[in-house]
């Protein structure tokens, strides 16, 4: 390690960063110019980065336990770049040449052995990497081509297809491809996985569907659909809906798979971050008159919607008719029951009021809040509840 950071510091010295990568890019142009399609960007940044990875050999050289953190980030955006585990023996080659010119006389059969010593061993790991991450489905999604894509589907087996359609491990770290080709841009190619992940196949043994991994291995799915690629939603809302063929009584048959799109309550305790509250706050009008969509929204509101909102109107009317009725109508009176119908109003206010409080408070402590914004920009973090302005105001009566 010491004769690595020697000769480095050395050639650092003789040249500056721009250089050294500028005279690492030209021995690579020469021994494999098969590769440098790959380097894209500017000649100033694309120096920078070959000193970097230079920097990278010697900290191995130095600390092993770093550079293996640092390796999956590294593996992973290779293969994003379409790099191959065979490029790496070019690149091995072309950074030794490159030291051995700078280095000069300094140049011993010692520092070439310590040199290549440690590049033999990261080379392996790296190469190994990348052949474990690369396969048909990450080489269509770094070409962008959507017939590569598809055939790579096909030649899965049938019951791997699904996890080869929404995992790829490197190193540990698990990638999604549905994710890559949108976060890429790739649209088509998005659009071509969930629609098969999505559809129902069958063979002698056994249906396959791919709802429950998808949402298994995609939990935010929906918030990444609606920010990301929101023509794709209509994809994933038809995958989750299959009727018949049949018509029977002038009527189909329709099954909805929407039980991700309910949610638990138990698994997601924040309503807020439901599938749903997504697509409230996130989507766009129309994706609501989708039959699934509309399908969750009727099965809510029958189930306890339409209780919950008419117990809570139902209530301020008979307190807003109490209130009326004891205070203003016969506002003068002193009869018992008119004393009786204050003390019943001021009671049910004051329930009323402890209840949203204790709301309130809870929303506040488990982070349940809204920003909004004062005079001069400045952020004050609103219980959810008090950010609807009706709540405002029943809230500031109640008091």
């Amino acid at each position: 390690a010491d004769i690595i950071l020697r000769s480095w510091d050395a050639c650092k010295e003789k040249m500056t960063k721009e250089d050294l990568g500028e005279s690492f890019f030209q021995e690579l142009s020469c021994l494999a110019p098969h590769v440098i399609h790959l380097f894209k960007r500017p000649k100033r940044i694309q120096a920078f980065q070959f000193v970097s990875a230079v920097d990278m050999l010697v900290s191995f050289s130095v600390d092993p336990e770093k550079f293996f953190e640092d390796l999956k980030p590294l593996t992973i955006r290779h293969i994003k770049y379409g790099v191959k585990s065979e490029y790496v023996k070019p690149f091995g080659k072309a950074v030794m040449q490159g030291l051995e010119e700078l280095a000069g006389d300094d140049w011993s059969n010692e520092t070439r052995n310590a040199w290549w010593s440690v590049w033999l061993r990261l080379s392996s790991c790296v190469a190994r990497s990348l052949n474990v991450g690369t396969n048909l489905i990450t080489v269509s999604l770094v070409n962008g081509d959507l017939s590569k894509m598809q055939e790579a589907a096909e030649c899965a087996p049938r019951g791997e297809r699904l996890s080869w359609l929404t995992r790829v491990e490197v190193n540990g770290t698990v990638m999604s491809p549905l994710y890559w080709a949108i976060r890429d841009g790739k649209f088509a190619i998005a659009q071509f996985m969930l629609k098969d992940l999505l559809t129902i196949r069958a063979d002698r043994e056994c249906y396959y569907y791919g709802q429950t991994q998808l949402w298994e291995s995609h939990p935010d799915l929906v918030t990444v659909l609606c920010q990301d690629a929101p023509n794709l939603v209509v994809d994933l809302l038809d995958g989750l809906m299959w009727h018949s063929q049949s018509v029977l009584d002038g009527k189909l048959r329709v099954n909805y798979y929407i039980r991700e799109l309910y949610s638990n309550p138990e698994k997601i305790p924040d309503v807020w971050k439901t599938p749903l509250a997504v697509f409230c706050l996130k989507g766009q009008p129309q994706m609501f008159m989708h039959p699934a969509l509309d399908k969750v929204l009727e099965m809510k509101w029958l189930r306890f919607g339409q209780n919950i909102f008419l117990s809570v109107q139902g209530f301020f009317v008979m307190l807003i008719s109490l209130f009326t009725t004891g205070f203003l109508k016969y506002g003068c009176d002193c009869d018992v029951w008119v004393i009786a119908i204050r003390l019943l109003t001021g009671s049910l206010a004051a329930t009323a009021l402890l209840f949203m409080t204790v709301v309130n408070v809870r929303q506040l402590y488990h982070g349940q809040v809204g920003m909004q914004h004062l005079v001069g920009g400045i952020g004050v973090p609103v219980p959810r509840l008090l950010l609807n302005p009706w709540n405002v105001l029943r809230y500031v009566c109640m008091a």
